[in-house]
């Protein structure tokens, strides 16, 4: 066991005065980003007060003590902020990133504000004293950057232009970047993007996001930075315990407490992501639509209304020209990637030699919106990742603007286009698909650029605001229709603006009263539980799932790394009860919640209550079906506030 002591570095960059420095936390106080995130937004700049994109909206980006051992899957970069959309702190996650910070710091904290878009320059040259350039570009420049350069667009042709410019710095030490697009500065659904590059050249289908929440947005919007590149050659393994960073010492460690390998252990635990004999598939796109079956979001959950036979139907388009093409062109041929870091799961699957392939963007962009053809929703999907979008929060946006059309709520030359979707899942064929394709192309891309009005207040405040404001401005639409825009959007809901849409799961578990979702901070099992114990499981898996991230572990590892990481950091960090601090964590997270009047409150949409009145009944709980038949809203708001009392009496 080692005794030496270990620390937790943020290296805090002000975009304002071009000053920086660094922060030292012994591991009793800050052991992660998490950690140093709310630390940082609760009791150092208190953002709860101020608007949130505020230039003290500050942006940490940091990675767990294990980064730099010969650990697998612990290499994930973790964002916290104060999110445009839910109104609360946030947490994101993007895989691989923390590979390549050869840095003596641990997490990066971005304050203040750029007269001028900003690109970062970090380097360690291996003292241990890191080296910043602060370089302006003009917006005219970035922009048109972003709208081409090199054959690509968005966050790739931003990433060919540095790989230029910076060409040295990308071979000296195979530095990587985190990036934003034009969705961060017209939207506030923006995402951190990390290329995996190769001497600077880009790694296809290995790229990375933090998206849920905004950061992308945060970074643009509230300090204008564009772009941080960074690298170096400090060697990391000497500020942590040398045991972790001999193969030799984690393997015998492993036969010790596990009884076998580390290498076997982790691929056994990683089968899902890596390849399943048993369905022939792998990834997140080829074990979820088996396994979902007809729970499979469709049509902005429209398909909660249908008979099973519908659905049945529905299901097998997606197994036909969804799931066996995926399984055709990047299991046969072993197509598989990592996000950067060795790793032996391999987890990204790629198609056609470039496309990276995962169930959530080409569910959003799939199925979700109505369409059900693979080659189609790779259209989408590259549009979406290149101009910097969160993938999930724009699937519900397009689904939403979809229904919006279909119902008669919005008009075609609304939201500048020339003609309805295709949305409604009875008659749906397949042929529906390129007519629903061309016009979220068209949605998506007025949206990065804010070329329409209407879409632009949508990009910037969201699903849950802008339907309040549009309520107002359409009041004649509602009131013939008999239904708000909201009523026909599903999402989780915090105080009086915030809100976040799911994960595409059919649970209750991700719109359930609880301080931080769109992650998999719940249970987001096909089940409907009785609200206490959906609370007790939900708040275990969150504070798990806490932890997970703010050691930087990827949850492709969670089968393995739940169980031996907490051991792991008592054994050689001296970290006392991992999980019980996470836990405590978890409280302060509310605690931020409250002060920043983002705390849960009940559903505010029909389409949820339907959500969850029809998840009962998909379910089989006859107990919650009987009540929601008697009085669908006041079962809804038994079950909400029954949950939301047993969360608060979880976390005392």
């Amino acid at each position: 066991m080692s005794s030496k002591p270990y620390s937790y570095r943020a290296l805090f960059i002000d975009v304002s005065t071009r000053k920086y420095w660094m922060e030292e936390y012994p591991l009793d106080q800050v052991c992660g980003p998490i950690e140093l995130g709310i630390n940082v937004h609760l009791e150092k700049y208190h953002t709860y007060k101020k608007p949130v994109y505020s230039p003290e909206n500050a942006l940490v980006i940091g990675r767990g003590v294990f980064a730099g051992t010969q650990l697998y899957g612990v290499n994930r970069l973790i964002a916290c902020f104060r999110s445009p959309i839910t109104r609360g702190f946030h947490v994101a996650a993007m895989g691989g990133a923390a590979y390549q910070m050869k840095t003596i710091f641990d997490a990066l904290v971005i304050v203040g504000y750029s007269g001028k878009p900003l690109i970062l320059k970090i380097e360690d040259e291996g003292s241990g004293e890191p080296k910043i350039e602060f370089r302006e570009i003009e917006e005219e420049k970035l922009e048109e950057i972003w709208k081409g350069y090199g054959g690509e667009i968005g966050v790739f042709a931003l990433q060919k232009w540095l790989s230029e410019e910076y060409s040295e710095f990308y071979n000296k030490y195979d530095g990587r970047s985190i990036l934003v697009g034009p969705a961060s500065k017209y939207t506030s659904i923006g995402a951190l993007v990390s290329i995996t590059l190769h001497k600077g050249k880009i790694d296809y289908g290995s790229e990375e996001y933090a998206a849920r929440g905004g950061p992308g947005s945060i970074l643009y919007r509230a300090h204008h930075v564009a772009a941080i590149v960074y690298g170096g050659a400090y060697n990391v393994s000497q500020i942590r315990p040398r045991e972790l960073s001999d193969l030799k010492t984690i393997n015998e460690w492993f036969r010790r407490n596990a009884g076998e390998s580390y290498p076997f252990v982790v691929i056994k635990a990683g089968t899902k992501y890596r390849y399943n004999p048993k369905l022939n598939t792998g990834g997140t796109l080829g074990g979820n639509y088996p396994h979902l079956k007809i729970a499979t979001p469709m049509f902005n959950f429209n398909m909660i209304y249908e008979p099973k036979e519908v659905r049945e139907k529905l299901h097998k388009l997606i197994m036909k020209h969804i799931w066996e093409p995926f399984n055709k062109q990047a299991i046969e041929t072993r197509s598989w990637k990592t996000c950067g870091e060795p790793c032996p799961i391999a987890c990204k699957k790629v198609r056609k030699g470039r496309y990276k392939t995962d169930y959530e963007p080409y569910e959003g962009l799939g199925p979700f919106i109505g369409v059900f053809d693979i080659e189609l929703s790779e259209k989408l999907v590259e549009k979406v990742d290149a101009l910097g979008f969160d993938a999930i929060e724009i699937g519900h946006v397009i689904a939403w603007v979809f229904d919006a059309l279909h119902r008669g709520l919005f008009r075609p030359e609304d939201v500048g286009v020339t003609q309805k979707p295709y949305f409604e899942p009875k008659e749906f064929k397949l042929e529906h698909s390129k007519l629903n394709t061309e016009i979220a192309s068209k949605i998506i891309e007025q949206l990065a650029w804010g070329l329409n009005p209407l879409l632009k207040l949508i990009g910037i405040k969201g699903i849950r605001s802008s339907s309040k404001i549009l309520d107002i401005l359409y009041e004649s639409r509602t009131r013939i229709k008999g239904y708000r825009y909201e009523d026909l959007a599903v999402y989780a809901v915090f105080g009086e603006e915030g809100h976040i849409t799911p994960n595409y799961y059919w649970t209750p578990g991700m719109v359930a009263p609880l301080p931080i979702l769109g992650r998999y901070w719940t249970l987001y099992s096909g089940v409907f539980l009785e609200p206490e114990e959906f609370a007790e499981k939900s708040v275990s898996r969150a504070v798990v799932e806490l932890f997970d991230d703010n050691a930087g572990m990827c949850r492709f590892h969670r089968k393995w790394g739940e169980k031996y990481l907490p051991m792991l950091m008592e054994e050689f960090y001296g970290i006392k009860n991992p999980l019980d601090r996470a836990k405590a964590v978890y409280k302060k997270i509310i605690e931020y919640q409250d002060l920043a009047g983002a705390n849960p409150e009940f559903w505010d949409s029909k389409r949820i209550i339907d959500f969850m009145a029809l998840a009962a009944k998909e379910y089989e709980n006859s107990e919650w079906i009987k009540k929601f038949e008697e009085d669908k809203e006041s079962a809804a708001r038994e079950w909400w506030r029954r949950f939301y009392n047993k969360l608060a009496e979880l976390i005392l």
